[in-house]
Parts: structure tokens; C-alpha cells; sequence
């Protein structure tokens, strides 16, 4: 049965208090700090003759506020779409993962110039896949993710990860035991953790949110019961 669970990004109180109640001990401890990027700085690194731009993150959505950008969005995540769309851009095309993304947009009738928005440690796959496919990448990097390194002094029932950068941060100083269950919000994720830990139970997100991840806890804790 869980009893304390560890969030590797901060979560709300409200989250916390809604979905736990005073059931489960909720540790929140997180293994990045993110960093923005200048407003003047990203509008520099824009190519404004393209109008068509990548967002797979909803820390770019934030970094890129107080911009004013004409053209079309394809994004990754459906929150960041809508967050996209709070800000009254012209989102035109959405999936929960970039290689489906990058499927859609190769396959779809686009022009091949990209302003990929993205952080410092964003994968290689979307820019690989567009340029095998003759696609032009504008990387524009929005907000850098730095490590933040810790040991833990206490053993947890379940362990919660939202990136494979985030896992590799808590792995350098920390084990988790076998005993212990692992939520990921996506198979980026879940293939990172895998490759240390390929006999750990690992339950995954169907959807990359955070209210996923939540459900799947809640669920867990519930037929443990």
C-alpha cells in the first residue's frame, strides 16, 4: 500500500489536498531548475520571414508571453496547445508525442521552414526526423533546465518522474528499491527509466498531463487497498 509518494516537480497544495487528502504523505522535491530566456533575446534568434513554429513545451509557452508572433503553431501537448490558444495563437495541429508530430508534418502539406521553439535539453528526434526530410529547423532555445542534484534520507512507495532530464538528475545521487512503484507522465520517460531500473513496475501515463499521472496514482492506491 502507498503511504508517501514523491513528486520530482513542485505540485499545488490544492492538487495535493483535492486527490490525497490526508491519506498519503506527498513529498515534493524537485530535480530541475528552469532558467528563461530574454524576451529580446528569443525575438533575435526568430526567423520572422518563417511563420510557422514548434512548441513542445508549455515552459516555452511561458517564455514566449509577451511575444508577438504572427503564423501557425504545431505543438506537442495538448495543455500547451491550449495555453497557446489562451494567448491567441493560431494552433493548427496537436499530438501528445513529437514523433507524431514530426509524422503529421511530414506527411502534411506544409512549407519545410521551421522556428522550432524549444529548451536547452530538448531531444534530437523532431529535428532529426524533419531533416532527413529536407525540412528546415530554426532552433530558438527558450529557457535552459539545469540538474539539480540531492540525495534523499527517506525511502518512498512511489517515486514520480516528468522527463527523462528530470529522472537522470535524481538517478546520480539516488536508488529506488524494487518494491517501490514508478509513475512517468510518458513513454519518453518510462524508456529512460527502463534502461536502469528493466524490473521496477512502471505505470505510464496514456496521455502525457499531470492529471493522468494523478489518476494513475489515485487507481493504484485504490486496488492496493
Amino acid at each position: 500500500m502507498i503511504t508517501n509518494i514523491l513528486f520530482t516537480r513542485l505540485i499545488t497544495s490544492e492538487i495535493i489536498q483535492k486527490h490525497f487528502g490526508n491519506n498519503v504523505e506527498v513529498a515534493c522535491r524537485p530535480t530541475l531548475k528552469l532558467d528563461y530566456i530574454s524576451v529580446d533575446e528569443i525575438n533575435k534568434n526568430i526567423d520572422h520571414a518563417i511563420e510557422q513554429y514548434i512548441v513542445t513545451s508549455q515552459n516555452t509557452v511561458n517564455a514566449i508571453r509577451d511575444l508577438d508572433l504572427n503564423g501557425h503553431f504545431f505543438v506537442v501537448g495538448h495543455k500547451t496547445a491550449l495555453q497557446l490558444k489562451a494567448q491567441n495563437r493560431n494552433v493548427v495541429l496537436v499530438e501528445n508525442y513529437a514523433e507524431d508530430l514530426a509524422k503529421k508534418i511530414i506527411e502534411g502539406d506544409y512549407q519545410t521552414k521551421w522556428n522550432f521553439l524549444c529548451g536547452s535539453s530538448r531531444r534530437d528526434l523532431l529535428i532529426n526526423e524533419l531533416s532527413k526530410a529536407n525540412h528546415e529547423v530554426n532552433e530558438v532555445i527558450t529557457y535552459c533546465s539545469e540538474q539539480i542534484n540531492y540525495k534523499l534520507d527517506n525511502i518512498y512507495d512511489a517515486y514520480v518522474f516528468f522527463s527523462p532530464l528530470s529522472f537522470k538528475a535524481f538517478n546520480q545521487e539516488n536508488d529506488i528499491p524494487e518494491s517501490s512503484c514508478i509513475f512517468t507522465i510518458g513513454n519518453t520517460t518510462t524508456s529512460a527509466i527502463k534502461e536502469v531500473y528493466p524490473n521496477h513496475k512502471i505505470i505510464t501515463a496514456t496521455i502525457p498531463l499531470l492529471e493522468e499521472v494523478v489518476e494513475n496514482i489515485k487507481k493504484y492506491i485504490d486496488d492496493k487497498e
